[in-house]
């Protein structure tokens, strides 16, 4: 479904999402999956008449990172968590990581640790 909506080029009515999908998916079963996308936050939902049009809430590597962010914020460990994935990346992935860490700077790290504290 997310995928679906990640092709369109604006927001779109859950029939657009109906009509692309190969599952033949009843309107009231796309209304409810995208519903539940929308209490995950993993799409918006705008107009308050009809149609109501729907779009993700990032592009697919936004979505990804939702994701594991998902999954560890279920983790208990997150310390061993972040540090087995850190020490399974490829030399240049692991040099990527640090130097976005670097270009974040300081606020952003102060304002993402206040947002997982709460």
């Amino acid at each position: 479904m997310l995928s679906v909506l990640g092709e369109a080029t604006e927001p779109v009515p859950a029939t657009w999402v109906q009509e692309r999908l190969d599952a033949g998916l009843s309107y009231s079963t796309v209304i409810t999956i995208l519903t539940r996308l929308l209490d995950k936050k993993a799409v918006t939902r705008s107009g308050s008449g009809r149609p109501v049009l729907w779009q993700p809430m990032a592009n697919g590597a936004g979505l990804t990172a939702i994701r594991m962010r998902r999954l560890l914020d279920q983790r208990h460990d997150r310390d061993a968590v972040l540090s087995s994935f850190v020490s399974a990346l490829s030399p240049h992935d692991e040099d990527l990581l640090r130097s976005l860490l670097n270009e974040s700077g300081p606020e952003f790290r102060d304002s993402s640790t206040d947002a997982s504290e709460s």
